[in-house]
């Protein structure tokens, strides 16, 4: 993804090129504030080298998920397959905007590609000071970015002015610029007059909007932005078009009033969020207060209603209502308190929203849980009821079944579910909260596990806009249920989602914990915890405590704290049943209450607990115990274990149960000699790789044993056979469980050899081009095999002659240069082609080749 500036009249640096690596295996790191000319330079830099070029930038999210899509892998592919992607072929690899906190060791630590990293602060990452000593660290800062005094005069092309303009600008790139582009000196009025008689009167006012906006999404651009964007004035990102950060503050100091007067023309062509994030930068709070009391969903995201709170605290009550929730889903509790006075409005449906909120809210546990209080808005809404439209309804009784979800009255947030489901008109979007409430629901009334994960799965791509702020929560639910089935990536992948996903802040805030946790992070844990003291979240801070205790096997960590997930950590590092907390309500908590329990005390209770909390049984095992903890009476409960897991542990009951499972053995043997099999590769060398060769040409044990040994007498030759097929198996069978060796020799193989025979028998010329190299079974030499090779080479041979396509003789050249019969069949393809030339030529360079082979010439052809 290209993040770069677009503009002709750009100064090549050659200074900077020259000075920068041209090969893989090197980083370059560009240190500079704005306009600098970081991008431009990387820009030039990619096309002198005229590689494959990424670019990424950590304002978009992780720089690792974008470079897997812009490598066609997927977003929650781990660093190793990237890295070998990356080494493929020449790359640059440009990452810009880093912060310093990207997860980027995998890649520094490997170089694949030249890799170019542009901040504005100083990195920490602990691989740069290594480089730097290897000397494959080129690190650039301003004083070498900015612009000498030559290359000022240069970018002038000649022109007076440059020595002022290098003098006022200390050779900062981006005004210099401005000002070689504008004929005007770079001050901020001067630049803005240039740029307004450079420009059309459309793209200046396009340029103003913009000063105001984070970015304009491509949808809504016009033919003025891209007057912008060609003349380099801003930037292209998957999310729209940029305006440099300069020229903002230029614009908004400058020429505020102008500003306002743009951004009241032209708010209506900008969506919601962006609308009010414009009303907001150009001053005119009175304009988005008015905005915000419009009596309709409005798509803002949270953190930016919380930034604003000042100003929404003196509005209308529907600002203070948007604000009361944002705050609230932020984990502020004073949220509360701005919501209480807006349950008495005149305005019902202010007043219903306000209660279904303040119901909601105060059931949630991130929150501290107070139902009683919960159930007090609860029964004051239902009063308002009547008053609002069926949706505001609907909407309130899905915010209310939490109260009794949260109190253990499953049913009864059921029927209200249901109840608002029939509120709710067929085609409003605010269906989808219900939906996923009630498939939560019946996991805790019916433990069908599945049906909950494929509602979310469902619904997830659904909420945006209005809806936003549900999917962080939705999709950390999504991971753990994941990580319940065992299926650690994908709950990794949903996870990782969470955490860039705007709109709630705690659930984001919880799915990183999760990530730090599964990845064995502590550092990054305690950083977590304190994020969430910050957000005074006593539900998190116990969450991420608990998981640096179970990860550092260190009780300390949750010693006085109160809570489900503290209380389970400290019975299984204390090994003590007794220190379990209460049995809980919820069906999730308590199949992780019942697995600690059973590894603790290993009684068959709860591993029968386990298995029935759920109607998927085993599915939920690999997520809850370690394969060695379960009975070894017991292989069954093996069955949704990961089968390399299974044949890894050498449990041979639970092997046996699913030997029917075992892949295929893999091997190849044109051109080379490789066998893999389901642990990974398997490395066959001397009587052993002889062994399977002989096998897979379809030799009988006695013939093997013959070729093998064809000195000693008949009974020897069997037994010192049976050695060697015994050390076969343990190599291709270390799981003990008979397999790919039978009496009757190989089964259940892929082979390339079976594959070529296979397209031999049937003529299949591509497929035979395909598959046929040379030597067969490199590595061996026994004569059952020379046989083979010239019966192999005899039969390709002899289909590749009876072709018309000119390929596959060339093919049998390349294979012996001196096949004068194959020479003869293609000069005469030549020839009936018309192509007389290249016949002749052919004849020239064989002709050529027979005097370098054989000393002497041969007679010609034609």
């Amino acid at each position: 993804m290209a993040l770069s500036w677009s503009s002709p009249t750009f100064l090549v640096r050659e200074r900077l090129l020259d000075a920068l690596p041209t090969a893989t295996g090197y980083v370059v790191w560009l240190q500079a504030p704005a306009g600098f000319g970081k991008s431009v330079l990387a820009g030039q830099l990619a096309a002198r080298l005229g590689w494959r070029t990424l670019w990424a930038s950590s304002l978009l999210g992780d720089p690792k998920d974008q470079i897997a899509r812009a490598l066609g892998l997927p977003s929650e592919a781990p660093w190793a397959p990237l890295t070998e992607a990356l080494a493929r072929e020449p790359t640059l690899l440009v990452l810009e905007d880093l912060q310093g906190d990207e997860a980027l060791s995998p890649l520094l630590r490997t170089i694949p590609a030249l890799v170019l990293l542009a901040s504005r602060e100083a990195l920490g990452y602990p691989e740069l000071p290594k480089l730097r000593s290897e000397g494959r660290l080129v690190h650039l800062g301003a004083p070498e970015l900015a612009f000498t005094p030559e290359e000022a005069r240069a970018l002038f092309a000649g022109r007076d002015g440059w020595e002022r303009a290098y003098q006022m600008t200390g050779g900062w790139p981006l005004p210099l610029y401005l000002s070689a582009y504008t004929r005007e000196p770079p001050d901020a009025p001067a630049l803005l007059r240039g740029l307004r008689d450079s420009l059309s009167p459309p793209a200046f006012r396009e340029g103003l909007l913009l000063s105001v906006l984070p970015y304009l999404p491509e949808e809504i651009a016009t033919e003025a932005t891209f007057e912008l964007f060609q003349k380099g004035l801003v930037r292209k990102t998957p999310q729209g078009f940029q305006l440099h950060d300069l020229l903002k503050r230029m614009a908004q100091q400058s020429l505020a009033q102008e500003v306002r007067a743009v951004v009241r023309a032209e708010q209506n062509r900008l969506p919601p969020g962006l609308r009010a994030e414009a009303l907001w930068q150009a001053g005119l709070h009175q304009e988005l207060l008015a905005y915000l009391e419009e009596p309709r969903t409005l798509e803002i995201p949270v953190e930016r209603l919380v930034a604003w709170r000042g100003l929404l605290e003196k509005g209308g009550p529907r600002a203070r209502l948007r604000l009361g929730e944002a705050l609230l889903q932020s984990g502020d509790r004073s949220g509360f308190t701005l919501l209480e006075p807006l349950t008495d409005a005149e305005d019902f449906r202010v007043a219903l929203i306000a209660l279904g909120y303040l119901a909601y809210y105060c059931a949630e546990t991130m929150l501290g849980k107070d139902l009683e209080r919960a159930q007090a808005y609860l029964k004051r809404g239902l009063e308002v009821l009547p008053q609002v439209s069926p949706e505001l309804a609907g909407r309130f009784l899905n915010d209310a079944a939490r109260i009794f979800f949260e109190g253990g009255q499953p049913e009864e947030a059921e029927r209200l579910l249901e109840r608002a489901l029939e509120l709710l008109p067929p085609g409003s979007p605010f269906r989808l909260a219900p939906l996923e409430n009630l498939s939560l629901l019946r996991f805790e009334l019916y433990g069908d596990l599945l049906q909950r994960v494929r509602t979310l799965e469902e619904i997830i791509p659904k909420l945006t806009g209005v809806l936003q702020s549900n999917r962080p929560g939705s999709l950390r639910d999504l991971g753990r249920l994941y990580l319940l089935l065992g299926e650690r990536k994908r709950a990794e992948a949903h996870f990782e989602e969470a955490t860039h996903t705007p709109g709630n802040p705690l659930a984001s805030l919880e799915a990183e914990m999760y990530l730090a946790y599964l990845r064995e992070d502590p550092e990054d844990l305690e950083r977590l915890v304190g994020r969430a003291g910050l957000w005074e979240s006593p539900y998190l801070v116990e969450r991420g405590r608990a998981f640096l205790a179970l990860l550092q096997r260190d009780p300390a960590w949750v010693e006085g704290l109160e809570g489900f997930y503290a209380g389970l950590a400290r019975a299984e590092l204390r090994g003590d049943p007794s220190a379990l907390p209460p049995y809980p309500t919820g069906r999730e908590e308590r199949l992780h209450w019942h697995a600690v329990r059973y590894r603790v005390g290993r009684e068959a209770q709860d591993l029968e607990a386990l298995l029935h909390l759920t109607s998927q049984a085993q599915r939920v095992l690999p997520g809850l115990l370690r394969l060695d903890e379960l009975p070894p009476d017991r292989p069954e409960l093996a069955q949704s274990y990961p089968l390399q897991e299974v044949l890894a542990s050498g449990w041979q009951a639970a092997i046996r149960l699913r030997a029917q499972e075992i892949p295929p053995l893999q091997v190849r043997v044109l051109g080379r000699f490789s066998v893999r099999g389901p642990l990974g590769e398997v490395v066959l060398e001397g009587r052993r790789r002889e062994v399977l060769a002989l096998l897979l040409l379809g030799l009988s044990r006695s013939e093997v044993a013959f070729e093998l040994w064809p000195d000693l007498d008949e009974e020897s030759a069997r037994n010192n056979l049976s050695v060697w097929m015994n050390r076969l198996r343990k190599s291709l069978e270390p799981w003990g469980v008979p397999t790919y060796l039978q009496n009757e020799g190989l089964v259940r193989v892929e082979s390339d050899l079976d594959q070529l025979e296979t397209a031999l028998e049937a003529g299949e010329a591509p497929r035979v081009l395909e598959l046929y190299h040379e030597p067969l079974m490199p590595g061996v030499y026994l004569n059952a095999l020379e046989e083979r090779r010239h019966e192999l080479r005899a039969r390709v041979r002899g289909l590749f002659l009876r072709q018309s396509e000119p390929h596959y003789l060339k093919r049998l050249l390349e294979l012996d240069p001196l096949d004068e019969e194959a020479l003869s069949r293609l000069v005469e393809l030549y020839l009936l082609r018309g192509e007389q030339a290249r016949a002749l030529e052919l004849q020239r360079s064989w002709q050529k080749q027979i005097r370098k082979e054989l000393g002497r010439p041969r007679r010609n052809l034609s």
